[in-house]
This record gives C-alpha cells, sequence and structure tokens, in this order.
C-alpha cells in the first residue's frame, strides 16, 4: 500500500473504495454475530437443560406383574383319587443363549464378567474367551439333548424357529424408525434440488426438529431378547432333576415347574366330577379392579371348572396364583424382582358317592344302552323280563340314555349319580380332533348328565305324589275302592296298561293295589273328583317345578301344568279337568328329572322330609367351619307342612306291594328272597312314534329305609321289563351289604 500510487497521504480517505464497503460489510457480521449468539444460547441450553431428560430416559424402567401358578385341590371319592394336579416340568432356555450371532453388548457383559480390566486388553486373550463361549453354547445345547432324550437335530430346530420369531418381532418394532430416516432422506434429497437458501432453512429444521437415525447399537430393544423362552414344553423328572443340579452344564438353561389336571379314572362319574380347562378368551377378560397393592388385585386362574364339581365347587378347588413384580430397563433386562404374594394351593373335596355303588350303576347302564356286553343283567329273551302281565308285547328296545341315583333318604347324600352314555375326561385335557369329533357326533349326547338335566315325563311313578294329594285333601281315603274296567268311561281313551295289553281290568282296587298294580283308574277317578288345582298346590310343596338345590351346575327345574285362571270360562274349566287327568299319572306337560323323583321318594321313606341331595360330603381334613357356606345343604332338611304319618304308611303299604306281591308290576324283575325293597314302575308316554321312557323308584330295605333308587332309562320301554332289573342288581349288593352288618354286629 505505501508504494501504491493511490497512498492515502495522496488521496481524500473519504473518497476511498475500503470507505465505500464498510457499510456494506457491516449487515453480514451483525447476521453472523447474531447467528452465533442464537448458536450459543441454544449450546448453553441444551448443556443446562437437556442432561437431565436425557438421563432420565436413560434410566426409564418398566414394570411388570407375573402370575406364579398354584396347585388345585383334589377331588376324591372314599380313597379314590379322581381329580389332581400332576407336577410338570418345562425346559426354557434364555434367548442370549440360543441366537446363532451373539448380540454385541451381552458378549460384553460376558467378558467382563470372565476378565479382568487388564485381561481385556490382550486381544489374543479377548478372542480366545469370546470362542470358548460360543463353544459353551454349543456344548449346552448338546447336554440339553443328552439329558432330554430329544435329538440335536430337532433341538437345532427348535432354536432356530424360536431365533427366527424373536427376530420377526425385532424387525417390526424398529421398522418405523426405518421409515422416518428414509423419510429424512428423502427431504434433503429435495432439498438439494433448491437454492442456496432453501438448502440452509431445510438443514436447520432438520438439525432441530428430525430424531437423529439410530444407528444398529441404538435400535431399540424388545423384550422377548432379554427373556426367557420354552424350548421343550414337558421333560421328565429325571431330566429335570439332572439340569437343576449341574448348573455349570446348563448355562442360560432353567426347568420351570407347573402343573397339569390330570383324572386318573376318566371314565369314572365323569358327569359328577366334571373338567377342568384353560380360561377361554371371554373369561380371561382382565378384572378391572383397582388395589392400591398389586397383590390384592384379583387374579384369572390357571384353570376354570368347566362343568361337574370342578365348575361348582371351582372357589374352593381353585388356587390362588402368586404375583411376582419384575422391572426391566430400556434393554429389558431385568433390573429386581420381588414375589409380592406366595401362591395358595386349593382345598380338597371329598365326594360323597360309593366307588362300588357308582361302579355297578354305571356298569348296569353301559349293559342297557349295548355299549357293553351283558354280564349282570339277563338277556333280552330271559323270562324274568318278558313275563310282565301289565306290558304290552314289544320288541326289543334299546335306551338312548340312562340315569341311576342311589341316594341316603335321611340326609340327601348321593352314593351313586350316573349317566350313560358316558365319554373320556381325557378329552379335556389331551382329546385330539378326532376324538371329539366322534364325541360331538354321536345323537345320543354324551355330555348330557340326566340325573339332574334330562327332565321327561315321569309317567307312574307320578302316582306318588297324586296319591299324597288325594289323601290331604281328602278326596280319596286308602280304603276306597273302585271297580277298574280296564278305562275310566271311554274303552278309547284313560286306560290302564293292562286293557291295552289283555283287554281287562284291575276288578276291585283300593290305594293299595292300586299303587301295587299301577292302576290308572283309580288315579283317574281322584284326579277327576279333585281336579288340577290339589294336584298342582301339592305338586308346589314337594317343590316341583323348581331345582333340587344340588350341588352341580346346570340342573334343570321341569316342567309343571299350568293353573286354570280364577276367570276361567267353563270351556277353559273342562279344559284344564281333562288335564288333570294326565297330570294324575305323570303325563300331561309334566317334565321331572330322575333327582327330582328321587327326592318324592326320599320324603316317603323318611316320613316327610325333604331333603337337599348334595353330592359333595361336608366331612374330611380337607373342609372347614368356615365352608359352611358353601354347603347349603347341610341346614336344610325339611319337614313338610300338612303332610301326615297315615298318608305316608299307606303309600308305603302300596310300594312294599308294588314289589312283594306277586301282582305288583316289579315283583318278577325287582323282587329279592330276604330283605326286600319297595318301589314303582313307570312307562312313560314320550309322543307319537317314539318310544316309552323306562322308570323305576323305591328304596331299600322296605322296613326302615335307608337307601333311595331312581332308575331312568330314556326311550327304553317297560319300566318293569327295562328299569326293574337294573333297579334290582343295585339293591342285590345294598342287600349284600345289610347283611355282612348285622353278621358282624351279632
Amino acid at each position: 500500500m505505501r508504494n501504491s500510487l493511490r497512498h492515502p497521504l495522496f488521496h481524500d480517505a473519504r473518497n476511498s473504495p475500503a470507505a465505500e464497503a464498510a457499510p456494506r460489510l457491516r449487515l453480514p457480521a451483525a447476521l453472523l454475530i447474531l447467528t452465533l449468539i442464537a448458536v450459543l444460547v441454544r449450546v448453553a441450553w441444551v448443556q443446562s437443560q437437556l442432561p437431565d431428560d436425557y438421563l432420565q430416559a436413560l434410566a426409564v424402567t418398566t414394570t411388570e406383574e407375573e402370575l406364579l401358578t398354584a396347585r388345585n385341590g383334589q377331588i376324591l371319592a372314599d380313597t379314590t383319587v379322581l381329580a389332581r394336579d400332576e407336577d410338570q416340568w418345562a425346559l426354557q432356555i434364555h434367548y442370549r443363549w440360543l441366537e446363532q450371532q451373539p448380540e454385541s453388548t451381552w458378549l460384553k457383559q460376558q467378558l467382563r464378567q470372565r476378565l479382568s480390566r487388564e485381561e481385556r486388553r490382550d486381544a489374543v486373550l479377548v478372542r480366545s474367551t469370546e470362542q470358548k463361549i460360543l463353544n459353551e453354547r454349543h456344548l449346552m445345547l448338546q447336554a440339553v439333548a443328552s439329558a432330554t432324550g430329544v435329538s440335536s437335530e430337532e433341538i437345532e430346530a427348535r432354536r432356530k424357529q424360536i431365533e427366527a420369531r424373536v427376530r420377526g418381532i425385532i424387525d417390526r418394532v424398529n421398522r418405523p424408525e426405518q421409515v422416518a430416516a428414509d423419510a429424512a432422506a428423502d427431504e434433503a434429497e429435495d432439498a438439494d434440488s433448491s437454492g442456496l437458501l432453501l438448502r440452509l432453512a431445510a438443514a436447520i429444521r432438520s438439525a432441530l426438529t428430525t430424531a437423529p437415525r439410530r444407528s444398529a447399537a441404538e435400535r431399540i430393544f424388545v423384550r422377548e431378547e432379554e427373556t426367557w423362552h420354552q424350548l421343550l414344553p414337558e421333560i421328565s423328572a429325571r431330566a429335570a432333576a439332572v439340569i437343576s443340579e449341574h448348573p455349570e452344564r446348563f448355562p442360560g438353561v432353567r426347568v420351570q415347574a407347573h402343573s397339569r389336571r390330570v383324572y386318573p379314572h376318566p371314565d369314572f362319574a365323569v358327569h359328577v366330577v366334571g373338567a377342568r380347562t384353560r380360561p377361554d378368551a371371554a373369561s380371561a377378560v382382565q378384572s378391572t379392579v383397582t388395589a392400591a397393592d398389586p397383590a390384592d388385585k384379583p387374579q384369572q386362574p390357571a384353570t376354570v371348572g368347566r362343568f361337574g364339581v370342578e365348575k361348582s365347587y371351582d372357589a374352593v378347588l381353585s388356587g390362588m396364583p402368586g404375583v411376582r413384580r419384575v422391572v426391566r430397563d430400556r434393554r429389558q433386562r431385568v433390573i429386581s424382582s420381588e414375589i409380592l404374594r406366595q401362591p395358595v394351593a386349593g382345598r380338597d373335596v371329598l365326594l360323597t358317592l360309593d366307588p362300588e355303588l357308582q361302579q355297578l350303576a354305571e356298569q348296569l347302564l353301559a349293559e342297557s344302552l349295548g355299549d357293553t356286553e351283558r354280564s349282570l343283567l339277563p338277556a333280552p329273551e330271559d323270562p324274568l323280563e318278558s313275563a310282565d302281565p301289565d306290558a304290552p308285547p314289544e320288541p326289543e328296545l334299546t335306551p338312548v340314555g340312562g340315569s341311576v341315583v342311589v341316594m341316603e333318604a335321611d340326609s340327601g347324600r348321593l352314593l351313586a349319580l350316573a349317566s350313560a352314555p358316558e365319554f373320556d375326561l381325557t378329552l379335556f385335557t389331551q382329546g385330539s380332533q378326532t376324538a371329539w369329533e366322534a364325541a360331538n357326533s354321536d345323537t345320543r349326547r354324551p355330555f348330557v348328565s340326566r340325573f339332574h338335566a334330562m327332565a321327561i315325563p315321569p309317567g307312574s311313578v307320578w302316582k306318588i305324589a297324586t296319591a299324597i294329594s288325594a289323601l290331604e285333601t281328602g278326596t280319596c281315603t286308602p280304603q276306597m275302592e273302585i271297580v277298574c274296567r280296564g278305562f275310566l268311561q271311554n274303552p278309547d281313551e284313560h286306560r290302564c296298561l293292562i286293557f291295552r295289553a289283555w283287554g281287562v281290568g284291575h276288578g276291585p282296587v283300593n290305594l293299595r293295589g292300586a299303587l301295587a298294580q299301577s292302576c290308572n283308574v283309580w288315579f283317574f277317578n281322584a284326579a277327576q273328583q279333585m281336579g288340577i288345582e290339589p294336584q298342582a298346590t301339592w305338586a308346589d310343596r314337594l317343590e316341583f317345578g323348581r331345582r333340587t338345590g344340588v350341588d352341580l351346575p346346570f340342573e334343570r327345574s321341569g316342567t309343571l301344568p299350568a293353573r286354570p285362571p280364577a276367570n276361567a270360562t267353563d270351556a277353559v274349566r273342562r279344559r284344564f279337568a281333562r288335564e288333570a287327568l294326565g297330570f294324575s299319572i305323570g303325563q300331561s306337560r309334566l317334565t321331572t328329572t330322575p333327582l327330582q323323583i328321587a327326592r318324592l321318594l326320599a320324603v316317603v321313606a323318611n316320613r316327610g322330609w325333604l331333603v337337599v341331595p348334595h353330592v359333595v360330603s361336608d366331612e374330611g381334613a380337607a373342609r372347614h367351619l368356615e365352608d359352611a357356606a358353601l354347603t347349603p345343604w347341610n341346614s336344610t332338611r325339611v319337614r313338610i307342612a300338612g303332610l301326615s304319618v297315615a298318608t305316608l304308611q299307606a303309600i308305603h303299604e302300596g310300594l312294599v306291594d308294588g314289589v312283594s306281591n306277586p301282582a305288583g308290576t316289579a315283583h318278577r324283575t325287582v323282587h329279592l328272597a330276604g330283605p326286600t325293597a319297595a318301589g314303582k314302575t313307570g312307562t312313560a308316554e314320550a309322543g307319537a312314534g317314539r318310544a316309552d321312557h323306562a322308570w323305576f323308584a323305591g328304596y331299600f330295605p322296605a322296613e326302615n329305609p335307608e337307601y333311595v333308587v331312581v332308575v331312568a332309562l330314556e326311550h327304553g320301554g317297560s319300566g318293569a321289563r327295562a328299569a326293574g332289573p337294573v333297579a334290582r342288581e343295585l339293591f342285590k349288593l345294598l342287600q349284600a351289604r345289610l347283611k355282612t352288618e348285622q353278621l358282624q354286629t351279632n
């Protein structure tokens, strides 16, 4: 500048080019200074405010609650175990010990546990240790195959299946981040084609608003990466013991204990015992009840009862699951694990069933239905069955289904409760699709519990209830005698079965003979005199048309004919008068269950007490005083008001003659030498073109009764011919026991 011809000494400074350029430089300088100030302010804000947020984000944990399964109670009959939980063991392996390529952070963690800081500086030692870890994983899988007896090929296939599933989850979870990164890249690419200022603005906006693209090390970790996976759902007790006792040989492996419901006698009392299965989607909905303590929240059990005692006593049998709280970090690694509530096992339930009686009842029903060869029942052509004077000749019939009830007359304890056809309870635990299809395609409906869910016309066994209403209303007396011509007024209707078979009547007959010989005309005559109202009133007092209260689910109430309205016309009253005739012999629109009829017979046997049938005992070590609310039947034994001892005695004499008198309908098929039974046969019409229902209802012994026996065969034909032989075999066992007790007493 000093040698320049335009040296400031020789020129005017105000007119120089430098003076002219000074104002133009101030604006960029100001913008630059403002930008630097903004950057410094932003840096200061990031340094002062964001560290806490970042640290808080890094310290985020997730808390979850796991259920600890509890053992369910057993179901027993005497000393026979009918249902119990069986210990099972599953083999689980941590995912980090399953994946083919180990995750780098996990591998570094393993190295830190095995090598000191100085040793980790030795690259050769680090590589050899990494290879050792990989070899341990391979040897561990071989040891699992050897201990469990599962081939190495299958173990490897299961390992690959688990890894593929987890990898799929990882890819799906991290895919949104890749999409966001691609969108940012597209935005930047679009900005490249714009001007300088637009590119600058896009860069600033992207830096301030777009999250940085995640690297492989910064991806989202899912829970499945840091948890246990079931490699083998079931292993033997020996394999479980070996793996548990040698953890050094099985790193990353654990044995998970659980229980499975098993039925040691899967074809015994299946309708009574019932079954437990896992909750379906509807019943597995989480409870919305909130509690201050998670341990107090209601939990869904692992299994629930579906029918039978498993369902009705589910609250007693079900164990209460425990609760474990697990805290995980952002990488889904377990930080802490705490048990909030210990699991509580369910309580056992003792049934009132007599295993020998129950087995006999099921065998007799199976023979009646043709499901097994006859060994106890006589052959169809045997004179024992065919010589029934009151039954018309008919072809051999095979019942669709059947039921047997044996109950203590005084207490309502059910000693045998059988329904046929049966099924196998293993259907609900390990049943195949083929077995399910076969059971569901059986038109005989094997899943129906016919002892309390089959409501059919009771036929002549209902004459016991009609006799009660006729005697207690004073319409008839035990000595009142009529002459039975075989029909009431018209030979084409309201007839006796003997008239249909042989064209004759019973002749002079009173209540005792009418019950013994099942004379319809005597009861038609009584119903004609008293009408339908007294019959309906006493049916209500005997609690027909409602459930018995048995401690089993899905009980049906049966049906009773309607009563005439108070302002009924003469035509309506005539219709109800005809209805009363059918009602008196157990027809019309009347339906009952075998359990309801057993209750009726118990009223006669125990001299007027109405008991509640029950199948669960209040005895045994598994019961407690606080369980009284769960057994409502233990305090319900009600005396029937207005029912006299004289009425019951008159009915009792007729039932005794029904078995002991040679003219009785049950004599040929039920009577035994020695202490005998009392009872009534029944043949109920089922509708046009359908076979009749066969009934027998009685008690044993005839004097001082202890046991009520009811046999009902759906579409089985004649009560005497079909149901009588079944009852006879049951009475034979009860008689043998009575004789044994008498010998022991003497």
